[in-house]
């Protein structure tokens, strides 16, 4: 689900795997508790082995991780959103306003949930090959014990690029903790990480079923995207202890890598992009799984027990609402005014992500949220990889190739609504008329969905309408009724003029760098909001650049605009957290902190 205001709001979802506690107290400084595996005797079953294996997922579900901390906070304060401003010490705000502190709790929270997911998946590793039914098993019981060390392999991989991707190099381990020696390691170069993460995620490919997924298990495809993007991060820049932002020399090398998933992925024929970009949220938002575009993504919710909704997306970032008869949100996740004029006016994208609206004691909308949510959290679309593979042909070819513009317009074009038989609406305004007030209201209704729209009054008259979302699907002019007092306005609706694919595709001939730029901005028009835009500012080495234009951009709109992002931000040390005062306390392998710390 997305929706941002701006002011602009927003909203995702994750999902409850796994029936061993997380446990992740700051009071409990002296250790981390990496296990909640206690018995020597516990793995004697697939049934076990399973439930084991599902503990190792629960740490995508915390509120520490992707429930929160990951994709609402850690996302927050680039060029296409910032949050509410807050200067409450140890407050998630700090994080997202560039002010670090190491002994914030949100940043000790978030590392020992994914050191907890690790060592239960270095626990599942070791400890299901032991099984007598690993190796004198039925077929079917071998298979399903491999395919679990390929998951556990997975998410050890995958816990590990998010550590490195947060906190660059840290404390690596790929046995079980045993002893209170195996809590206090040193940090380990972040390239020889990328190295084991690479290896486990490729062992785990070829462990994994190839066919689409009917639950939030992860299959073959889906770990090759993943894989995909990890490579990507680790060919792209990174701080380094020396206060520099550098890439590997051998960063093609990684590019490579990608390439190889990508290409698979696309060659594999299970996955293609929903006609309309809308209703993958609506689908997202409903619980309805959609495995051909979405290639990963955490549940936070279990359909048989009640309140068992984990999420904050939505509450977090949804429009805000003064009636407790439409729900509680927070509206925290704004959207800079920059970031709404960049989209261009005919990309169904921008009115469907952006809210343009708070709702008041008179709004007309249905109900929206009452507190945490129970939506999954997509951690990869289908999109996501045709945008990768048009960014790495790019790259590795000096220059885009048709397979990469093949790509790229596959997503504009669906931004367009060039694939889809309806189109969004128009209202064109006539006369004015008299007597209107503030509590005139438009009611659209045809053969369409979630077209909506204001009229501005001035005087009396209706001076202008606007267009909060254009809707899709409508076929035929909808019919418009203004509700109130007043008289002698009329508004001409129509369809908006469907693009060809030789206005939404991309010129041919463009230059590596001109190329790149375009995937660049498409990345922030598609992905908006879904956790990715801060890192992927990173690895193009554009962070500092961005906040810095989006500032004077605001500025120039608004005086008064509340960016903070660019008055802390400094080059060379907000590029990575502070490593965790609560680690640095008890570990003292750990000689030394990150950057500017």
């Amino acid at each position: 689900m997305k929706n941002k205001n701006t002011n602009i709001t927003k909203a995702l979802v994750v999902g409850l795997i796994g029936l061993m506690p997380l446990i992740s107290c700051k009071e409990n400084v002296e250790t981390t508790p990496y296990s909640s595996f206690t018995s020597a005797n516990y793995f004697q079953s697939v049934s076990e082995a399973y439930s084991a294996t599902l503990g190792v997922y629960e740490a995508m579900k915390s509120p520490n991780t992707y429930a929160w901390n990951i994709p609402l906070v850690y996302d927050a304060d680039t060029d296409v959103e910032f949050l509410s401003p807050g200067t409450t010490v140890n407050d998630w705000r700090e994080v997202s306003h560039y002010y670090y502190l190491a002994g914030n709790s949100l940043f000790y929270n978030t590392w020992s949930t994914l050191y907890a997911g690790i060592d239960r998946a270095n626990v599942v590793i070791e400890r299901i090959p032991q099984m007598n039914l690993y190796t004198n098993g039925s077929v079917a019981e071998k298979a399903d014990l491999n395919r679990m060390v390929g998951e556990a392999k997975f998410l050890r991989g995958f816990y590990y690029s998010e550590l490195v991707r947060l906190w660059g190099d840290v404390p690596f381990k790929t046995k079980s903790s045993v002893t209170g020696d195996d809590l206090r390691l040193p940090l380990t170069d972040r390239f020889a990480i990328y190295e084991q993460v690479i290896k486990d995620m490729q062992e785990a490919i070829t462990a994994l079923p190839a066919s689409l997924p009917t639950d939030e298990r992860i299959n073959k495809f889906g770990a090759k995207a993943i894989l995909a993007r990890v490579a990507l991060f680790a060919g792209g820049y990174s701080l380094r202890p020396n206060g520099t932002m550098q890439r590997a020399n051998d960063y093609t090398k990684y590019y490579q890598i990608a390439q190889t998933q990508v290409n698979e992925v696309i060659a594999s024929g299970l996955y293609q992009l929903n006609n309309s970009y809308s209703q993958v949220f609506k689908n997202q938002s409903q619980q309805v799984f959609e495995p051909k575009e979405s290639l990963f993504e955490t549940s936070f919710y279990t359909p048989a027990v009640t309140n068992t909704n984990s999420s904050s997306f939505g509450h977090f970032n949804a429009p805000l609402t003064v009636n407790g008869l439409y729900g509680s949100t927070l509206n925290r996740v704004f959207v800079p005014a920059s970031f709404y004029t960049s989209f261009d006016s005919g990309d169904l994208r921008r009115d469907f992500s952006i809210a343009r609206y708070s709702l008041d004691i008179n709004g007309n909308r249905v109900p929206l949220l009452t507190a945490y949510t129970n939506i999954n959290y997509v951690a990869m679309r289908y999109s996501d990889v045709l945008l990768m593979k048009a960014e790495i042909d790019n790259e590795l070819n000096n220059g885009p190739t048709m397979e990469a513009y093949d790509a790229i317009n596959a997503v504009r074009r669906r931004a367009y609504a060039t694939n889809t038989p309806g189109s969004g609406i128009t209202i064109t305004l006539g006369a004015g008329g008299t007597g209107y007030t503030a509590a005139t209201t438009i009611s659209i209704t045809g053969s369409g969905v979630d077209a909506s729209a204001v009229p501005v009054i001035t005087s009396g008259r209706i001076s202008a309408i606007t267009i909060l979302n254009a809707g899709s699907g409508y076929t035929t002019a909808p019919t418009i009724t203004i509700n109130g007092v007043g008289t002698g306005a009329v508004l001409t609706p129509g369809l908006q003029t469907k693009r060809t694919n030789v206005t939404v595709d991309l010129p041919v001939g463009l230059s590596k760098d001109g190329f790149l730029l375009r995937i660049q901005n498409e990345r922030a028009w598609e992905l908006c909001f879904e956790g990715v835009r801060r890192s992927d500012l990173i690895r193009w080495n554009l962070l500092g650049d961005k906040i810095k234009s989006t500032q004077d951009a605001v500025k120039a709109i608004r005086s008064q605009y509340n960016y903070v992002a660019s008055t802390n931000f400094v080059k060379g040390k907000h590029e990575l957290y502070p490593l965790p005062q609560n680690e640095l306390d008890v570990n003292k392998s750990i000689t030394r902190q990150n950057p500017g710390f």
